[in-house]
């Protein structure tokens, strides 16, 4: 790895800028060379995270990547406060309708700002970085074998019953592990978490990230009302989809190891043997769709997909991230030769078409990317455009049979996701807004088990309190707090989009890919509007998408 940046390399830069006058005639190419500066800043950051996520166990490249974090990005961000306060300061000048979006966002986060909150932000990053180092190296023993916990964890879609509980008890007891180690990293999340709240003025830690995050367009209150209509309209049709599965496996009851193996007990579907298989079946698959899609996504087979399962890589985490200099998306992930992986990929191939459409109309990176309750709408769309084609007919993976598998699965995922979502948000809104001060684990742990009977129905859990109540301990709670309710909104989105296109696939496809390329540039429910989609989370609204779904299956 070559030589980690040091401030020093941008340093100079900043400061021109903070020091170069700025007046309505000149600020346009002020706000491009700000822009093209943190780009480059954001471009380093994003090589040294890709080489920390590739092994975990790379002792250089994590400590590269910390000394950027906690040496470079908070001196970024503290005089970035100072230009954006200079921006907004400046007389005479209206910005454009492309730019209103950013300049709100500015305000705000001018107004959140807080210096001694700044180390505070890189050592939030640092801490939820050791959740990877925790994850990244677990290993299971099953039957003499050490496997990977990906590689277990295809064990699940395995006919064979006793297989399948012995699989599910081994990445259970592997995770548990490390869960004495897990609690108290979490417990520093939780304490650093409420100061920077304080710091900043906050009633609690959820007013200061829904700030952080630029919520504008709903509340808290209105996100609690969401888990509301889930609970309603979501959970019962969850229950029922259990129910059939108990049935057609013709079992008293099921159990954790029952939810993922086919219920017919047909082989696991096997789309891929090689990363190559996977890529060019993805890549038909997207032609079909769209040839220009498909394009870009061939564009980043050339180094640009880190797909291999291997010791090092963090199981189940996979994400997209964008390199703005070098204008290429990249996508992680550890794949297992499952269906899974098919629809991981393509979820994270939508966001890459969204990077790309956004850079492509956009220059300021200020404008690439909206809030992520859209941004997860680009994602989780492409998962159901590209239904049709999982068929061999359609250049997809599977023969006909095995293609209807492929879809009940995924759509019945969807109807699953949107009351683990709510269940993650619930949680979180009591953890960091109504939870005790000297909050423990086991109150969290009961808090999680409280959750799970109302979210997940139709599972026995006997004589597994202990696994189900550290269920609570992925990377989403870790890492990026309050990132999980964005996911259901965004489902309701890519179902309304879906439908346009199951009556007029063009035009539905057109007006998905004109609200890509919007990026940041317009609010929340504008960009669900030009998608062909209503923001909207009412009850109504979420008992007919959700029917709507189980009537697809």
């Amino acid at each position: 790895m070559s030589e980690t940046p040091t401030w020093n390399r941008f340093e100079p830069t900043y400061r021109e800028l903070e020091a170069r006058p700025l007046t309505p005639a000149n600020v346009g190419d002020w706000l491009h060379d700000w822009s093209e500066l943190d780009k480059e800043v954001q471009e380093q950051y994003a090589v040294l995270s890709r080489a920390k996520d590739e092994d975990t166990r790379d002792k250089a490249a994590e400590e590269a990547y910390l000394s950027f974090v906690r040496e470079v990005v908070p001196q970024m961000e503290t005089i970035g406060q100072k230009l954006k306060t200079k921006f907004l300061s400046l007389e005479g000048f209206e910005p454009e309708a492309e730019h209103t979006e950013f300049v709100k966002r500015f305000r705000n986060e001018v107004e959140l700002f807080r210096e001694e909150n700044v180390s505070l932000l890189a050592e939030e990053i640092a801490l939820s970085s050791e959740y990877d180092k925790l994850m990244g190296g677990l290993t299971v023993e099953l039957d003499g074998e050490t496997l990977t916990i990906p590689e277990a964890e295809r064990k699940l879609l395995d006919p064979d019953r006793s297989l399948r509980e012995q699989a599910w008890r081994g990445v259970a007891d592997t995770k548990l592990s490390v869960s004495s180690e897990l609690e108290e990293l979490f417990l520093k999340l939780l304490k650093l978490r409420r100061q920077l709240a304080e710091n900043a003025g906050c009633s609690d830690y959820r007013d200061y990230r829904w700030r952080q995050f630029n919520r504008f367009d709903y509340t808290p209150e209105e996100s609690r009302q969401f888990h509301e209509s889930i609970a309603s309209e979501a959970v019962p049709l969850v229950a029922k989809v259990r129910d059939e599965r108990r049935e057609e496996m013709d079992l008293a009851a099921l159990r954790p190891w029952d939810i993922a193996v086919d219920p017919q007990a047909r082989p696991a579907l096997e789309p891929f043997q090689t990363v190559a298989e996977l890529e060019e079946g993805l890549n038909r698959i997207f032609n079909r769709l769209d040839p220009e899609l498909a394009e870009q996504f061939n564009s980043l087979r050339d180094g640009w997909l880190d797909l291999e399962a291997r010791e090092g890589k963090v199981p189940g985490s996979g994400y997209q991230s964008f390199f703005p200099k070098s204008k290429k998306p990249y996508i992680y992930w550890t794949t297992n030769g499952t269906h899974r992986d098919v629809w991981v990929l393509v979820h994270e191939a939508g966001h890459a078409f969204h990077s790309l459409a956004s850079v492509a109309r956009n220059d300021l990176t200020w404008n690439f990317y909206p809030g992520m309750e859209f941004a997860e709408v680009a994602s989780q769309t492409m998962e159901l455009l590209i239904l049709p084609y999982l068929g061999e007919g359609e250049g997809g993976f599977y023969n006909e049979e095995d293609a209807a598998r492929a879809k009940r699965e995924g759509l019945e995922r969807t109807l699953h996701q949107l009351p683990g979502q709510a269940q993650s948000d619930a949680f979180q809104h009591w953890l960091y807004a109504e939870a005790p001060e000297d909050v423990s684990i086991e109150q969290i742990d009961a808090k999680w088990l409280e959750l799970e009977e109302r979210f997940d129905p139709g599972v026995d859990w006997s004589g597994l309190k202990r696994e189900r109540a550290k269920g609570w301990g992925y990377f989403h709670i870790f890492a990026v707090p309050f990132y999980m309710l964005e996911y259901a909104f965004a489902w309701l989105g890519a179902i309304q989009i879906w439908q346009n296109a199951l009556n007029n696939p063009q035009e539905a496809l057109a007006k998905y890919r004109a609200a890509l390329a919007l990026g940041g540039t317009r609010p929340l429910p504008e960009l669900f509007e030009t998608a062909g989609a209503r923001f909207a989370f009412d009850r109504e609204t979420v008992g007919e998408l959700m029917r709507f779904v189980y009537s697809q299956r």
